[in-house]
């Protein structure tokens, strides 16, 4: 039993001592526009995890990409690299969404003739 009071006593200082935002995102709010910054130069969520371990701020990969998901938009991070002069850089491409990797192939758009239909579509009549 004294092994038991012993260790409810050892945990309970250690949740009365416990800091969470010394492991939360909530650490890297005050760094919001460093990080917006990072993001609109396309670095990636390890790159910033280590840029900030280096400079003494401990935090994980996974933490600065729920932080950067949650308190950035897309049209935000195209908003900065417009202002940096980065989206015509990177060309139309770095506003698409990514295919994996993989390169997709344009096939040629089909001529446009002004009042013909398209290809018909089979449908189930109900």
């Amino acid at each position: 039993m004294i092994e038991t009071t012993e260790l409810h006593a050892r945990l309970l200082a250690d949740a009365r001592s416990y800091d969470p935002t010394a492991h939360h995102r909530g650490l890297l709010a005050p760094y919001r526009d460093v990080l917006l910054l990072w993001r609109a130069k396309f670095m990636s969520y390890e790159q910033i995890a280590a840029a900030l371990t280096r400079h003494g701020i401990r935090v994980s990969p996974a933490g600065v990409g729920v932080f950067c998901r949650r308190g950035f938009t897309q049209a935000e991070i195209l908003r900065e690299r417009h202002r940096l002069g980065l989206a015509a850089a990177k060309g139309p491409a770095a506003t698409a969404p990514s295919s994996g990797g993989l390169s997709a192939v344009a096939k040629p758009a089909a001529p446009v003739t002004p009042g013909k239909r398209g290809p018909k579509v089979a449908r189930d009549d109900y």
